[in-house]
């Protein structure tokens, strides 16, 4: 079983753009989550949504690497993950718009194949939000 999450996008707008729809709390919480996001290094974050049976609403979040407009990378961890894992998006000029690649690794322990599974389905459902947000400027 694969151990992390690889998804591409391709975006006709340039990366300037895709990188505000990342970094920005306003648009992020639009297609993601609520939040409390800074693109500084080192700040402390949380996502919020509706609380489940295991898991209180929040991801704890730190951003480890800024570099406008090509990487972004920040730690991700709730519910039922016991440490973080690594989300990283990647933005790549590319035919004239923007390549994202979307990278969450750090999926190493026995239970992390189900953690992986989850998170790989709530991927799949929002970016496609940010597909409509991306495409709508």
């Amino acid at each position: 079983m694969q151990r992390e999450i690889h998804i591409e996008r391709f975006y006709k707008q340039p990366p300037e753009r895709v990188w505000t729809a990342l970094t920005d709390p306003a648009q992020l919480a639009a297609w993601y989550m609520p939040n409390d996001f800074k693109a500084e290094a080192g700040h402390k974050f949380s996502f919020r949504t509706d609380p489940a049976p295991g898991f209180d609403g929040v991801l704890h979040c730190e951003v480890v690497t800024v570099d406008p407009p090509r990487k972004l990378a920040y730690t991700f961890r709730g519910g039922w993950m016991d440490r973080s894992t690594l989300v990283t998006w990647t933005l790549l000029p590319q035919d004239g718009g923007t390549l994202l690649r979307l990278e969450h690794t750090g999926f190493t322990a026995l239970s992390d194949p189900a953690i992986r599974t989850i998170l790989e389905s709530g991927w799949g459902s929002f970016l496609p939000r940010l597909d409509a947000l991306i495409a709508a400027v």
